[in-house]
């Protein structure tokens, strides 16, 4: 009898354990969200804080958009910290880390890959030597944003919630971080292995010469330069033994299907619209993610000299990156120069430790870089390092190489960015860009006056020597790199008031005055002539019909594709197959629309076709190397069309003719379609579906995700029409604004200001970003009223 009784008091004991387990569990969860919602900024009320001149007040309207009111420079960049910090405490640290290579600190063995390039070049050393060169005004205005982040920080009841899954406690901003998240940007927005000017040698090694002259064509057939001429079609030479300067029976490399950052800006001088006001547009490329890259933020300054500024910034650093100011208005696109060389280093035979520089013999140096991991030991990193820079590797003689990046160059980091949002003409902001210590970006400048005008923004090298497809000794002193073009040497088209102007990544002046930028993989084209064409079409215009071209996702460049493959399949002998695949086809629109098949079939059959093509002019290059391919130059389009227009008696191994390499590329795509019955279904929408996503949404539960990233959508677009999208790349902004008429301006961005779970506009303008629907670009009135009071007789 007494063993009957047990059982049901040890189920009531688990039961009560159940219970326990359940409740400890729901509490910690609880506290969990408690945590994380505490981290929430308190958008209302006042506080006190040292360090300010005069009462500064940030204004949320009901899109969390924030106005920042004060009457003092310092003041206001102080609340332009406050409000970076409030809402993006997160991302700055990440972006400052990956500037400075600190970034596994604070993630783990993750983060030691992109510790160990920003070492490489000695990035935190580059942003302390430019620290020290600021200018005294840049200083004590970077100081006021630093106390104004670091109070930002500080106002928040719990630290942003991502530090509590990482065990983390954040640490204070200082004025050298605002320096590594510019160098961030330099790392983003310039490929810093300079991996295409290491496959061009390779090339120029192993090509017949009559092929490699495919890849080196300037002029090229799909540009639109603002001065200058595009080229024409070349005719594909190569030899029926093959592309090889020699016989090779290496596997060629698997080519990917490369997705070309980039970003467009076109202007109209106030000749081309109604007021007389210059227009400009412009949306930025980049990858899309959780939190959106940039800030939007509107800048008012009372007192003798008022200012009312809108745009976007980039939280880490104290600087309007594009907007208006009632006086001009500025856009921005990365401008692919050669912002990177490779150096022949030349050893001393009696002493390889030596190497000659222009002033005789000198050592090299080693450096032993400590990476400290979160969690584990510090990953040690050796590096060599010459006077031009890291050694990086050995060219196909076995000479060693140094990397050269301007980056690494203190004088083209500083703040002068900031002077921007002060400048009253295009002449003015035309003088000052080529002086700002950013990655050097193509910018336009409208005015209110109605003048348009376009430079660099950014330092440009005074390059020797370095336009050949190989790296160059440097050290007999003449070739090299000779310090900057002084503002006026750098190349500048206007201000005018008749000009229509866009950039789109490409080539913008003519070859006589692109040498003094170099080509860094510039791009091939076809937006920036689209964009030219529809800019050509009118002869007045106004906010809505800037808008609408940057909304254009016709597919020029698609056209030769879709017109040869319709071609090949009418010729295919009857079957159902040929029925069923030009039924697909004849859904054909010109355009990168969600809904359309033949646009994605015409799409993935390029792909296959030129990955074949390519694959196989690259098989010589693996007689040197397999890390380095032809798929990483620019402008390879060039290449596989000119062979495709005018076959050459060779064609690739494995192929009968250039016919059968065509029909078994679109085989290789009808298999990943599936059954016949299915493929209605594979439209270009369901593949080009955004996924924009949180850092930390793919290590978390999949329950959380829609709590973290943004719903995916379907987009139109693509990477060579207007509207560049794909899952993970597209407009990280849209701007359409004439300076002065700011109440007419648009501005979308993909996400909200703060992209905090609890946060009730955490996806902002999203939807209308998707759907293609203009947003103001000045914030509604205030929701929210957060003022900030400065100390007593502070």
């Amino acid at each position: 009898m007494p063993q009957s009784s047990a059982r049901p008091i040890r189920i009531r004991g688990l039961g009560r354990l159940l219970v326990g387990t359940i409740l400890s569990v729901l509490l910690l969860i609880g506290g969990a969200l408690l945590w994380i919602r505490a981290s929430l900024p308190p958008v209302d009320g006042s506080e006190t804080l040292a360090g300010l001149h005069a009462v500064v007040a940030l204004e949320r309207d009901a899109r969390d958009r924030v106005s920042i009111l004060a009457s003092d420079p310092e003041d206001l960049v102080f609340g332009l910290g406050y409000a970076h910090a409030q809402d993006r405490y997160f991302q700055m640290d990440l972006l400052r880390r990956a500037g400075s290579g600190t970034l596994a600190e604070l993630i783990g063995s993750g983060g030691v890959a992109i510790d160990r390039g920003a070492r490489l070049h000695d990035l935190a050393g580059t942003a302390r030597a430019s620290l020290a060169r600021l200018d005294p005004n840049e200083r004590a205005l970077l100081d006021a944003y630093v106390r104004g982040v670091n109070a930002g920080l500080a106002s928040l009841t719990a630290p942003p919630w991502e530090y509590l899954l990482l065990r983390q406690s954040p640490a204070p901003w200082r004025p050298v971080d605002s320096l590594h998240v510019i160098l961030a940007m330099f790392r983003d927005l310039q490929e810093e292995t300079n991996r295409a000017e290491r496959a061009l040698d390779l090339a120029s090694r192993t090509l017949d010469p009559s092929v490699f002259a495919l890849f080196r064509l300037s002029p090229g057939p799909w540009e639109a330069p603002i001065e200058g001429s595009a080229g024409t079609w070349p005719k594909a030479r190569i030899p029926a033994s093959g592309p090889a300067t020699e016989p090779t029976a290496s596997d060629p490399a698997s080519i990917p299907d490369p997705m070309p950052a980039g970003s467009n800006a076109f202007a109209v001088g106030g000749a081309l619209t109604q007021d007389g006001r210059a227009l400009i547009a412009n949306d930025m490329h980049l990858t899309l993610r959780v939190p959106t890259v940039w800030y939007p933020v509107r800048l008012q300054r009372t007192g003798s000299n008022p200012l009312d500024a809108v745009g976007v910034s980039l939280p880490g650093a104290p600087a309007l990156v594009v907007g208006s100011n009632g006086h001009i208005a500025w856009g921005l696109t990365n401008s692919y120069g050669d912002w990177l060389d490779h150096v022949v280093l030349e050893l001393d035979p009696s002493d390889p430790s030596r190497y000659r520089t222009p002033d005789g013999w000198r050592n090299l140096e080693r450096r032993t870089e400590w990476i400290p991991v979160a969690g584990q030991d510090p990953v040690r990193f050796e590096i060599q390092q010459s006077i031009w820079g890291p050694l990086v590797g050995h060219d196909p003689d076995g000479r060693p190489l140094a990397l050269h990046w301007v980056a690494q160059e203190p004088e083209a980091l500083n703040l002068r960015l900031m002077r921007m949002v002060e400048q009253t003409s295009a002449e003015s902001a035309l003088q000052l860009a080529p002086s700002c210590g950013v990655p050097a970006q193509n910018i336009l400048v409208a005015s209110d006056s109605g003048e348009v005008g376009w430079t660099i923004l950014g330092r440009v090298p005074r390059r020797r020597g370095l336009d050949g497809p190989r790296p160059q000794r440097w050290a007999d002193g003449q070739t090299g790199w000779f310090g900057w073009l002084e503002p006026d040497e750098v190349p500048r088209i206007g201000p005018d008031r008749a000009a229509r102007l866009w950039t789109a990544n490409a080539r913008v002046i003519d070859l006589n005055e692109q040498h003094l930028l170099g080509d860094g993989g510039y791009d091939l084209g076809a937006r920036a002539r689209r964009i030219r064409d529809r800019l050509m079409e009118r002869d007045f215009f106004d906010e809505s019909a800037l808008f609408d071209i940057q909304l254009d996702d016709r597919a020029e460049l698609m056209e030769g594709w879709y017109r040869r493959l319709n071609a090949l399949v009418q010729a295919r002998p009857a079957s159902l197959e040929r029925s069923a695949l030009l039924k697909l086809l004849s859904d054909w629109d010109g355009r990168a629309s969600i809904d359309s098949v033949a646009y994605r079939l015409t799409r993935e059959w390029r792909t296959a076709v030129s990955a074949a093509v390519l694959d196989a002019l690259n098989q010589p290059l693996t007689r040197l190397s397999n890390d380095y391919r032809l798929a990483d130059l620019p402008r390879t389009e060039v290449a596989v069309w000119s062979i495709l227009r005018d076959p050459p008696d060779w064609v690739p191994p494995g192929y009968g003719d250039w016919t059968e390499l065509e029909n078994r590329c679109l085989e290789r795509v009808i298999a990943h379609l599936g059954t016949a019955e299915r493929w209605s279904e594979h439209t270009w929408g369901a593949r080009n579906r955004t996924a924009i996503r949180h850092p930390f949404s793919p290590l978390l539960p999949s329950w959380v995700r829609p709590w973290l990233d943004l719903p995916p959508r379907p987009v139109p677009g693509d990477s060579n029409v207007p509207r560049v999208a794909s899952p993970t790349h597209g407009a990280s902004e849209r701007l359409v604004v004439a300076p002065g008429a700011e109440l007419r301006g648009i501005l979308q961005l993909p996400g909200g200001p703060n992209a905090h779970p609890f946060s009730a506009a955490r996806e902002g303008d999203y939807d209308a970003w998707v759907a293609g629907e203009p947003v103001a670009l000045l914030p509604g009135p205030a929701r929210h009223r957060r003022i900030l009071r400065p100390i007593a007789n502070d």
